[in-house]
């Protein structure tokens, strides 16, 4: 699957289930990606493997959660129109321009 598909389909499952019923403003929408992002730490910092399964069955740990940010980077990406796939070649083609630890920061 590429990234324009998952995308497809992120959005076909959050319809079915009532989650494209309304207009999301993209400053909510960046905020509920930052939430995923912020349960995934909190994962993390738990202590919790990567990747479990609850006694209910739901998928958890850093990399469930990883997974949701992409699920609704998915889902968003889709409602404006991005093509995700176009979009992450054009900026890892930038990247490799880049130099070593560009920016000056410290990791």
């Amino acid at each position: 699957m590429d990234l324009n598909e998952m995308a497809d389909e992120c959005l076909a499952v959050a319809t079915e289930k009532g989650w494209a019923d309304k207009p999301v403003p993209v400053p909510e929408m960046v905020a509920l990606i930052h939430s995923e992002a912020s349960e995934a730490l909190e994962s993390y910092r738990s202590g919790h493997p990567l990747s479990w399964t609850s006694p209910a069955g739901k998928p958890e740990g850093l990399a469930s959660e990883f997974a949701d940010i992409l699920i609704r980077i998915g889902h968003y990406a889709k409602i404006l129109s991005i093509d995700l796939n176009e979009e992450v070649r054009r900026k890892l083609d930038y990247n490799r321009t880049r130099p070593y630890r560009h920016g000056g920061k410290v990791c």
